[in-house]
């Protein structure tokens, strides 16, 4: 498999047009987009420390996108990490970025449907950050997941939640622009698709609007280096990417008025799975 340190797709978009019309997914592609889990490298941090990551260790990035997870993650802890994403695009950037950050992390990306992908081996350790609600059955995707666990490995979760039903305005948002359309969950129904597994850490947060200027900053730094990476010189196309990453930033904030997320690190006992012998907290 050639990692290569060219930009990696074969098109690059010729008009503004083209940029509005591109998938979420290829469009977080298009622009290289550092696609995160709630809470980002904090969350990075408290999975790491709270599942004992390390370089004996070996990650599944599940929905990888540009691979930001596994990616960070071996480079904090050293662990060998695979990833897989249904987007082609997003897998060929996930090996770009890995080639410019550092060659030697142990990284392997494959484009893949995960209600279908099969592992050649299991893992010790799986990260789904908020991924499951993109996929069309979660529930039938985190237990398809765990059959890919080694027993007494463990699950990195940071699933959002909203405490009331998503206004109209809001739930349209969420389908529209993220292409989720599985209803948004409650804390007790995202907790539940991990039932059974021994719950090693659990945090709820409260999310914040980012300011407008801290958008700005994202957006221009984002489009700038996609334009260099790519060789596009289009002032057209930069502005329409600029507005659409604008768009998508400001539906998370409309969302982050609504939504909470709980970052959790679970364990897999196979003995006692899917039954549950110790209280919650």
């Amino acid at each position: 498999m050639t990692i290569t340190t060219t930009w990696p797709l074969s098109t690059v978009p010729r008009s503004a047009d083209a940029v509005r019309a591109a998938s979420y997914p290829d469009f977080v592609a298009m622009t290289n987009q550092t696609n995160v889990m709630p809470g980002a490298h904090a969350t990075l941090n408290t999975w790491a420390l709270h599942s004992r990551l390390g370089p004996q260790h070996h990650l599944l990035d599940a929905a990888c996108t540009t691979g930001f997870t596994s990616r960070e993650l071996a480079r904090l802890t050293g662990c060998t990490a695979t990833g897989f994403d249904l987007s082609h695009d997003s897998v060929a950037l996930a090996r770009y970025n890995h080639r410019l950050l550092d060659p030697t992390l142990r990284l392997t990306y494959h484009q893949a449907d995960g209600t279908t992908y099969r592992p050649e081996h299991t893992f010790s350790h799986i990260a789904v950050g908020a991924a499951l609600g993109f996929f069309p059955d979660p529930p039938a995707m985190a237990t398809r997941l765990l059959g890919f666990l080694d027993d007494g490995g463990y699950v990195l979760a940071a699933p959002f939640w909203a405490p009331e039903p998503l206004p109209d305005h809001a739930a349209a948002v969420r389908r529209e622009i993220f292409g989720i359309t599985s209803p948004m969950e409650t804390r007790d129904q995202a907790l539940a698709l991990f039932a059974g597994l021994d719950v090693l850490h659990q945090a709820d947060h409260t999310l914040t609007a980012e300011p407008a200027a801290a958008i700005e900053h994202y957006c221009r730094s984002t489009v700038d280096r996609a334009c260099e990476q790519s060789g596009n010189t289009d002032p057209a196309v930069r502005a329409a990417m600029t507005e659409r990453l604008r768009e998508i930033k400001h539906a998370t904030n409309t969302l982050r008025a609504h939504q909470r997320y709980t970052v959790l690190v679970l364990r897999y006992d196979a003995r006692a799975y899917p039954n549950r012998y110790v209280e919650l907290f």
